[in-house]
């Protein structure tokens, strides 16, 4: 607890075992700002990395109980070393009352974590923070491509007024599609929407152990794809809490869905994809070199037949293959991530390792 003439502040810690029960106090529905949602506190509690007593939450209230700030830990496993790391996943701070709550919070997470931390998807301002804190930061370009027109979609999240005007956008995006956009998908599709492994996938994948940041199996895809942080269909309760919480929650729609691809009837690649209101991301993929052309071929054909608007990547083959792909695609942008990690990383061979676009929270979203 700190304390000085004017404020008392007080941090509280939420564990993962506590998070469902968490969501249903009253102290969290009658909250000024909500740190997590239900589908979030169920997603994290069924984390297979995780420890009933490891801490999700760190909250900083003042001396009204009002939630000032909050920071979020996600425990995660590396294949880097035995010992446990954890991933930041949120930090927020009330932009007037959290001020002073700011680095202490901070401070408190990384001695819950021990500094056993990797950070992904840093604003370049948290970005600097963390390297002063002693933390190796570096950079991720990716490529975000364009299929379809979608202002529908677009406009109305930069300009609220344009909300009203929705029909009339949808209309003038068919009619731009109709002229400009490609129609369909190849007819041999090369891929399979598969629910769960099996063997053939185990075994490809194990080829790929020595460049993966994360281990990536059958029960970690199962928890993905079962526990999204998002809610498509939300109830009034749900609705609320929207209102009150920073981050991502409501959607119109979001799937998560593993792709296995074949050429020729050989196996030759794995993807994993996310839909959100048709805009695609490819949180992780695996596959050889040589197989880079069949294999964004079969991403292509994915979202020809599922109508994507975008598609997301940072994966370094895929979007070098993109480059080629200018005629196939209305617009091109390019992105950039901020990601930290403890120095020790480098000495275990991080900078050998592949940064799926996936790590962390960002599949979940």
């Amino acid at each position: 607890m700190l304390k000085n003439k004017n404020l008392i502040m007080i941090f509280r810690e939420i564990k993962v075992g506590e998070l469902v029960d968490f969501v249903n106090t009253v102290f969290y529905k009658n909250a000024n700002i909500v740190p997590i949602t239900p589908q979030r506190a169920i997603s994290q509690a069924n984390n297979p990395y995780a420890q009933p007593n490891d801490v999700a939450l760190v909250l900083a209230l003042n001396n009204k109980e009002e939630i000032i700030g909050f920071i979020g830990i996600l425990p995660g496993k590396t294949m880097l070393t035995d010992e446990r790391f954890f991933w930041n996943t949120c930090w927020w701070i009330d932009p007037e009352k959290g001020k002073i709550a700011a680095m202490p919070l901070f401070y408190s997470m990384l001695k819950i974590t021990k500094s056993n931390l990797i950070f992904f998807d840093l604003t370049p301002h948290t970005a600097s923070i963390v390297a002063k804190m002693g933390f190796m930061t570096n950079s991720i370009t990716g490529t975000k491509v364009f299929l379809r027109f979608n202002l529908n979609q677009i406009l109305p999240k930069k300009y609220a007024f344009l909300a009203i005007l929705k029909p009339i956008l949808k209309f003038f995006d068919s009619c731009l599609n109709t002229m400009f956009a490609k129609k369909s998908a190849k007819k041999e599709l090369n891929y399979q929407v598969i629910k769960c492994f099996d063997a053939s996938m185990e075994v490809f994948l194990s080829k790929f152990k020595p460049t993966m940041l994360t281990p990536f199996d059958n029960t970690f895809f199962t928890w993905i794809s079962n526990y999204s942080w998002l809610t498509t269909q939300p109830n009034e309760f749900e609705t609320a809490i929207a209102k009150k919480y920073y981050f991502s929650y409501i959607t119109q729609s979001f799937v998560v869905e593993l792709l296995k691809i074949t050429h020729q009837n050989e196996f030759i690649g794995i993807v994993v994809v996310t839909c959100r209101d048709s805009e695609m991301k490819i949180p992780y993929c695996f596959f050889d070199d040589n197989a880079t052309e069949k294999v964004l071929e079969a991403i292509f054909n994915y979202a020809y037949n599922k109508k994507i608007t975008t598609i997301t990547t940072f994966h370094p083959k895929i979007k070098e293959q993109l480059k080629l792909k200018k005629n196939t695609v209305l617009f091109t942008k390019q992105l950039v991530k901020h990601v930290g990690y403890p120095k020790q990383f480098e000495t275990l061979g991080i900078t050998n390792k592949l940064f799926q676009d996936g790590e962390g929270d960002a599949v979940f979203t």
